[in-house]
C-alpha cells in the first residue's frame, strides 16, 4: 500500500483517479481548496490546500510516495489566470514534489499543449509542461485528448442538443480531427504510472477510434436513436457566442475551447500511448445513452 497525494481530485479527472487508486488499496489525499464542499469518495483523506499558497502545500505532501497534478483552470478570473494556475503553481508545486522525497509524480496536461499559441489556454498548457520539466525532472506529463464520461463537455453535450432539436451547430465545417478518450482509461494510466520503474517523460493518451467532429456528432446520435442534421458554423460565429458565454453562470461555452476545436486532437503516433501502459481504449460511443 503506498500514500499518494491528488491535487484537482474533486474534478473531472481527479475524482477517478482517486477512486482507481482507492480500488487498489492505496491511501490517498484528495487535496483540493474547499474539499468539505465536494464529494470525497469514502475511504479517501480531505486536504485543504491552493497550489497558489505554497505555504498549504508541505502538509499535503509530507510523507507521500507519490502526486498527480490534475488541476486545470478553464476561465481565468482576477489574479487566477491561466499562467498562475498552469505556469507558475504547476512549476511550485512540481519543484516540491521533489524537495519532499518523492520519486513518482505526472502532471496532467493535454493533447495540443503550445508554447507558441496565440491562445492563452492553450499557450499556458505549453509553458506549464516546460515549467514541470525543469522544476521535477522525473515529472511525467501525461496528455489526454478530449475526455469523455458522465457529465463531459463534449459527448454530453451532443446528446443535450440532440434531444431538444434535430439541427446541430458544427465548429466550423465539422472536419476537426477528434481522438476521444474514456476519462476511466485516462484514470488506469495515470495510475500504471504512479506505479511503474521507469516511466516515459511525455505520453499522449487517445480513444480507440479518430472521428471528425461531423462523424462524432453523428455516431453520438445514432447511439442514442436520435436524428440529426449537422450545420456548418464559422469559427468567428463561436467565438462571438464565446465572448457571450464566458459572461454566463457556469461559462458553457469560452474563447479557448473555440480555439482548441480549429486544431486537431489526436495522439501523436510516435509517442507511447495507452496500450504502452496496458490499458485497452474504451469505445467512447458504445455506452451512450
Amino acid at each position: 500500500m503506498a500514500r499518494y497525494a491528488v491535487f484537482g481530485g474533486t474534478g473531472f479527472l481527479g475524482r477517478c483517479i482517486v477512486q482507481k487508486l482507492l480500488a487498489e488499496g492505496h491511501q490517498v489525499r484528495v487535496v483540493a481548496r474547499n474539499p468539505e464542499a465536494a464529494d470525497i469518495a469514502e475511504g479517501a483523506l480531505p486536504v485543504r490546500a491552493d497550489v497558489r499558497r505554497p505555504e498549504t502545500l508541505a502538509p499535503a505532501l509530507a510523507g507521500a510516495d507519490g502526486a498527480v497534478n490534475a488541476v486545470s483552470l478553464y476561465l481565468p478570473h482576477g489574479d487566477t489566470t491561466f499562467r498562475a494556475i498552469h505556469v507558475d503553481a504547476a512549476a511550485r508545486l512540481a519543484g516540491m514534489t521533489k524537495d519532499a522525497g518523492m520519486t513518482r509524480y505526472v502532471h496532467v496536461s493535454g493533447i495540443g499543449a503550445d508554447a507558441a499559441s496565440a491562445d492563452p489556454f492553450i499557450r499556458s498548457r505549453g509553458e506549464g509542461e516546460a515549467a514541470v520539466r525543469a522544476a521535477c525532472p522525473f515529472a511525467t506529463i501525461v496528455r489526454p485528448s478530449v475526455m469523455v464520461g458522465t457529465d463531459d463537455a463534449i459527448r454530453t453535450t451532443i446528446l443535450g442538443l440532440i434531444r431538444h432539436q434535430p439541427v446541430f451547430p458544427l465548429f466550423g465545417t465539422g472536419k476537426t480531427c477528434l481522438q476521444p478518450v474514456h476519462r476511466a482509461d485516462v484514470a488506469d494510466a495515470v495510475v500504471s504510472l504512479l506505479k511503474m520503474e521507469n516511466p516515459k517523460p511525455l505520453y499522449e493518451l487517445g480513444g480507440p477510434e479518430t472521428y471528425s467532429y461531423e462523424r462524432l456528432v453523428r455516431e453520438v446520435a445514432r447511439a442514442a436513436g436520435r436524428r440529426v442534421w449537422p450545420v456548418p458554423v464559422p469559427f468567428f460565429v463561436w467565438r462571438i457566442l464565446a465572448l457571450i458565454g464566458e459572461r454566463l453562470p457556469g461559462a458553457p461555452l469560452t474563447r479557448s475551447q473555440v480555439a482548441l476545436m480549429r486544431q486537431s486532437n489526436v495522439a501523436a503516433p510516435d509517442l507511447p500511448n495507452l496500450t504502452d501502459l496496458g490499458v485497452s481504449p474504451t469505445d467512447i460511443v458504445a455506452d451512450v445513452n
